[in-house]
């Protein structure tokens, strides 16, 4: 059972605008409790953690996934959290600010006993250094890729464009490198556009 409190303050994100534009800047569910202990509703990280996962249980799987999706840069990240907050959410929101999907596993008309491939070879540091450096050309000629990676929010989001062209390259190549392009200040990609 939810503290009255909890439930208070749930429903005060449902019933006052003001206070609902204020949840549009969190991307955290330690934000959360600690706008609702700003605003006055004293409520806990534990007591919002049980009463989230009540809500969830009772969640479909389409709209658990969403919520897991929802990417906290976007505005509406807190909204999806609750069902009384999606219900918040305008027609045609639910398309935006999710994050790709993370669901990996064998589609379920593969066979899984496949035989298994040779391993891949082990690239020595010189290789995968080369197919960084082959992978920098590559993006300075394509505007399209230079965008993407100028885009990226980490070195993994890099380091899968790189994959998906054919050049195995991991964290360390990046690491590598970073002292050569960068002063340390950004991102190890941004150096590679300074000519």
């Amino acid at each position: 059972m939810a503290n009255t409190e909890l439930e208070r303050f749930i429903q005060a994100i449902a019933d006052d605008h003001g206070l609902a534009t204020g949840i549009k800047t969190l991307g955290s569910h330690y934000d959360i409790v600690a706008y609702a202990n700003i605003r006055g509703y004293a409520i806990t990280l534990a007591e919002w953690g049980r009463y989230l996962a009540m809500d969830w249980l009772q969640t479909s799987d389409a709209d658990l996934a969403s919520v897991h999706r929802a990417d906290p840069a976007h505005w509406s990240w807190a909204f999806r959290q609750l069902s009384r907050w999606r219900a918040l959410l305008m027609d045609g929101a639910e398309a935006e600010g999710m994050l790709g999907s993370a669901d990996f596993a064998v589609a379920r008309n593969e066979s899984v006993a496949q035989p298994a491939s040779a391993p891949a070879p082990t690239l020595t540091d010189a290789e995968k250094d080369a197919a960084l450096a082959s992978f920098i050309q590559l993006v300075k000629t394509r505007p399209d890729l230079k965008d993407q990676v100028k885009s990226a929010r980490n070195q993994d989001e890099v380091i899968g464009l790189a994959q998906a062209q054919g050049f195995a390259i991991d964290s360390l190549t990046l690491l590598r490198s970073w002292s050569q392009v960068s002063d340390f200040s950004k991102p190890t990609w941004f150096g590679w556009f300074d000519d």
